[in-house]
């Protein structure tokens, strides 16, 4: 075998990026080629280095990126190379994946490769679908079959006569081009028209859809809820066991709702996860990206003298988050922290520094630098006192006007990052957004806000997406969409994770 390249046959899972395995995940970060499928999720090429080549050779009716000839030469030549090459498959490899061409393709040429299993559509859309495939009762068998395994011919491979009598649940690929012809071949073969059957479309992700029904009204069914290729079919008693008491999946309060989330990349992770696990879709547009200051001398000197300050005033997690780093590049000791007293903007910035058992004294009700600003000045202690802001290059002056003003503080301000704007064009899912368009885009700062209106050409929706509602993490926000002319349907009064996650569900719950 040779030694110079190597080749992955993945199963990238059934649609949902987090059923795909642990091993996929692994190989897709580690590639040097990536060859994949139209029914790989988009979302798992997000794994892949910056410097990996992505090769699309997906197949459907009418439309052959690659022949499979032409796919098997591909992942050989780039092997030959010396490259790690991932052949990147919807489901698993050896389900209806012609795996095994290309398996056999590589051993003639002498290419090393490795099977990594994938979890197949029809085991994934049953359990999302609340369908079981078995029953002790009536379901002891269980038999995958494909409606068609050459898209370029027309007749059934299959002759679904003979499996009227075979019992247990027939689970089928690729069979809604063919959906009639099929039922009518199990109904000649002898099978109930009564027996349940479904059809689950999209199964795993999002917009999932299915209908559950029995064989003679499968067809009608289907064309009444204009159920779409890729999809399974399902046939026999067991998924007829629960009724429509599986419906686990479709019932979670954010189901079909797809959200654009405006935050940095790398910064999104915590919302994203709680609004999938509600079932929402998730879009990324991270419309700014944040860097690290340039002003090196000025942070050195507020280093060198950090014990001299009485008050540290946070306004934004970012800050926080950055002001801990540099802190500990420089001290290397928490109890370096010494007596400064902490004040933050809102909860997510407190959050930063609670990670390191450090007290946060002062967090205003309303997340606003004026209230924080107004909330200071109540303590009276701002008197002559040392404070530092630590902030952005965006920075608003009302904070330091009236700790200075009113509270007559003696006030340093350190800016420890710099806030620009993303180039929309660049951004992956900025496609998606145009053709699909969303329920609602979520701003979480004023930058996002800003950042969207300078670019609202670039994205713009096409005709027939859907217009999406402008949700605001807090107030300052919210007056930078309004004073720019978009209307803020929904506003968290804290800029807080939960809060939004919990206006979102009340919004869209109704």
């Amino acid at each position: 075998m040779s030694a110079s390249g190597m080749v992955y046959l993945v199963g990238a899972g059934p649609g949902e990026p987090k059923l795909s395995t642990l091993r996929a995940k692994e190989l897709l970060e580690q590639c040097d080629v990536l060859v994949y499928d139209n029914l790989a999720n988009p979302e798992l090429r997000k794994w892949v280095p910056p410097t990996c080549i992505q090769i699309d050779v997906g197949k459907s009716p009418g439309r052959h990126t690659l022949e499979q000839r032409d796919i098997e030469k591909t992942l050989v030549e780039h092997a030959s190379e010396g490259k790690k090459v991932v052949r990147l498959k919807g489901g698993d490899p050896f389900v209806f994946g012609r795996c095994a061409e290309e398996m056999l393709a590589l051993d003639v040429a002498g290419i090393s490769y490795e099977i990594v299993p994938g979890v197949t559509a029809a085991l994934a859309c049953a359990g999302y679908a609340g369908l079981p495939l078995s029953h002790r009762e009536c379901g002891s068998t269980i038999s995958f079959l494909t409606g068609h395994e050459d898209l370029s011919k027309e007749a059934l491979r299959v002759d679904f006569s003979k499996f009227a009598k075979v019992g247990g649940t027939l689970c089928i690929y690729m069979g809604m081009s063919k959906l009639e012809e099929i039922i009518g071949k199990l109904l000649e073969g002898g099978m109930s028209p009564d027996i349940p059957a479904a059809i689950v479309s999209n199964g795993t992700l999002p917009h999932q859809r299915k209908v559950v029904t029995n064989l003679s009204n499968l067809s009608l069914a289907s064309k009444k809820e204009f159920l779409q290729a890729p999809a399974i079919v399902f046939v026999g008693n067991a998924i007829g066991r629960v009724g429509q008491k599986g419906n686990w999946f479709e019932s979670r309060p954010l189901f079909g709702k797809r959200f654009v989330l405006t935050r940095p990349v790398g910064q999104v992770s915590k919302l994203k996860f709680k609004l999938e696990n509600l079932g929402a879709e998730i879009l990324e547009l991270p419309l700014i990206k944040i860097l690290p200051s340039e002003d090196k001398k000025l942070i050195a000197e507020v280093f060198a003298g950090i014990a001299t300050y009485d008050w540290s005033v946070f306004t934004s997690a970012n800050g926080a988050r950055e002001f801990m780093r540099l802190f500990f590049l420089a001290f290397g000791d928490i109890r370096s922290f010494g007596p400064m007293r902490i004040a933050c903007v809102g909860e997510g910035t407190a959050e930063v520094f609670r990670k390191y058992n450090l007290e946060v004294e002062l967090i205003p009700n309303t997340s606003t630098a004026e209230n924080l600003a107004k909330d200071l000045v109540a303590t009276d202690s701002l008197d002559s006192a040392n404070v530092l802001i630590v902030t952005g290059n965006r920075n608003r002056e009302v904070l330091v006007q009236i700790l200075q003003d009113i509270g007559h503080a003696i006030v340093d301000t350190l800016p420890v990052y710099e806030t620009d704007f993303s180039d929309v064009t660049e951004i992956p899912d900025l496609d998606r957004f145009r053709k699909q368009g969303a329920d609602a885009i979520i701003f979480t700062s004023s930058s996002t806000a800003l950042s969207y209106i300078e670019q609202e050409e670039d994205l713009s929706l096409e005709e027939g997406a859907c217009k999406p509602i402008y949700c605001s993490f807090g107030p300052e926000t919210s007056k930078t969409l309004k004073e720019n002319d978009l209307i803020v349907k929904l506003e968290c009064t804290k800029p807080s994770i939960d809060e939004m996650v919990m206006v979102l569900v009340e919004h869209f719950s109704m």
